[in-house]
């Protein structure tokens, strides 16, 4: 049988009859040699409670978000925490036989012959729910399901986001040494029919596997799908749709140049070689869950700041509403603001204002920025590009080394942040969150956002699925 490599495709008759005959893992096998799924199953490492205990003890945020202070913390927290596989300590005498990666790996040979972690018996489809609070105090549940993802080189994973090469080559330096991804990549595809959920639902498909509560007060649910026509039907249904890149663009483009290395060391590759697939958690857009919030900018020092000269040359293009009280007022009337036009609330000498872009403003801006419509059409690309590159004068280069921003998360820590340090920021800028259908837009015409742009609230954590690359691990 020659399938054409990546196309999704039917299940069908004889392909349930396969799945009974054979069983899971040689079907597994077929599926990726064949192309008839870009989504499959994996057989993962986890950590195992009845060693551990509770889980929330083991598990971290993603490396990247993991302050130096909260590394120390997650160290102390249990001798076997993840973040000894995802961030370990450099030291001045490291080289090129004992440095942080070489360490990870020898941290992951001795959890896994301890049986700390071990390998599932099978392969499964992993269903993650992080059930959490919103800013506004209703609870939520974000549900996906954690897969293995068929790299290709013509596009697959639509990105919306740069990438820097330093994470990059720090990541896959970890890959070679460990030879696991402790994170996924978070994607986001579009189903109004639910058919996953759906599946899901069965009667004796899910099996309960894992919970626990994180101390930033989420908490994380995990279940196994590993019933063999279950599974060949989430395949079937994953892959049939396009799936967007919500976070984790560094992880999947390092897990590419995994592949592209291992592929060049490995003459005669079939193709489904662990090394070939990137760990994936697919959200749904179609749930309550997903969540994007804002990434707030606040700016400090900055040559010849001047908060008058900023606030008018801003009027000149721009409404601009002062707004007493206190955030969540700032909030409320940017909320508001966004949506007659693109608006962005602004913060110089002690006083909040909104910002709303004139449509004849924006509309030059739309025709004369260089930038492709969809990108044009955020507000995060009017205040880079107008307000900190035009106005500000600080450079595309600058703003990736964040030599001049301080980017915070909530409302709450921009106000501490103010509060704590008044005298080292001059000016600071809260954003409206991006919407699902702006990224995809951008996404799907190949194109990409100022840095900073989303963040997909909560974080996948790290450690509650471990993904390997290669047939033996370590």
């Amino acid at each position: 049988m020659t399938l054409p490599i990546d196309r999704p495709k039917s299940l069908g008759s004889a392909a349930s009859g396969m799945l009974g005959s054979v069983g899971l893992e040689g079907v597994t096998r077929l599926f990726a040699r064949s192309g008839m799924s870009k989504v499959l199953p994996v057989r993962a490492l986890r950590y195992d409670p009845s060693r551990v205990g509770d889980l929330a003890a083991v598990l971290a945020p993603p490396y990247d978000v993991i302050s130096p202070e909260e590394q120390d913390a997650l160290h102390d927290r249990h001798p076997d925490n993840v973040v000894r596989l995802i961030l370990g300590y450099q030291h001045p005498t490291d080289h090129d036989a004992d440095n942080r990666y070489t360490r990870s790996a020898a941290e992951l040979a001795r959890m896994m012959g301890a049986g700390t972690i071990r390998q599932d018996d099978r392969p499964a489809f992993y269903v993650y729910d992080q059930c959490f609070a919103l800013p506004d105090g209703r609870q939520v549940c974000r549900r996906g399901v954690i897969g293995r993802w068929r790299i290709t080189d013509d596009g697959g994973l639509l990105a919306h986001e740069k990438t820097l090469d330093g994470p990059k080559q720090d990541r896959f330096r970890l890959f070679r040494a460990c030879k696991v991804v402790c994170s996924q990549v978070f994607t986001f595809y579009s189903d109004p029919q639910r058919t996953v959920d759906a599946i899901v639902a069965e009667p004796g498909v899910l099996e309960p596997a894992a919970e626990c509560t994180t101390p930033d007060g989420v908490t994380h649910r995990l279940g196994l799908v590993t019933r063999p026509d279950a599974v060949g039907r989430m395949g079937e249904a994953l892959s049939a749709h396009t799936q967007f890149i919500a976070d984790g663009h560094h992880r999947f483009e390092t897990t590419r140049n995994y592949r592209d290395a291992r592929r060049a060391e490995t003459p005669g590759y079939r193709g489904d070689e662990p090394f070939n697939f990137a760990s994936v958690y697919m959200a749904n857009t179609h749930q309550d869950g997903l969540v994007i919030l804002p990434i707030q900018r606040l700016l400090h020092s900055i040559p010849g700041f001047d908060a008058a000269d900023l606030l008018a040359r801003v009027a000149a293009h721009c409404d601009v509403t002062p707004v007493p009280g206190d955030m969540n007022a700032v909030d409320r009337a940017l909320a508001a603001s966004g949506k007659v036009g693109p608006s962005f609330a602004m913060w110089t000498a002690g006083r909040w204002q909104v910002i709303r872009v004139r449509p004849d403003a924006h509309a030059a801006f739309v025709r004369e920025s260089g930038l492709h419509p969809a990108v044009a059409a955020l507000d995060v690309s009017w205040l880079h590009q107008q307000v900190l590159t035009g106005m500000l004068g600080i450079t595309k280069e600058a703003q990736a080394a964040k030599t001049n921003i301080d980017y915070e998360h909530t409302l709450e820590d921009v106000a501490a942040a103010l509060a704590a340090r008044p005298e080292r920021y001059q000016a600071a800028f809260l954003l409206n969150p991006v919407r699902v259908d702006q990224i995809q837009a951008v996404a799907a015409a190949g194109e990409r956002m100022p840095q900073k742009s989303t963040f997909f609230y909560p974080k996948i954590i790290s450690g509650l699925v471990i993904h390997p690359l290669e047939e033996r691990i370590p």
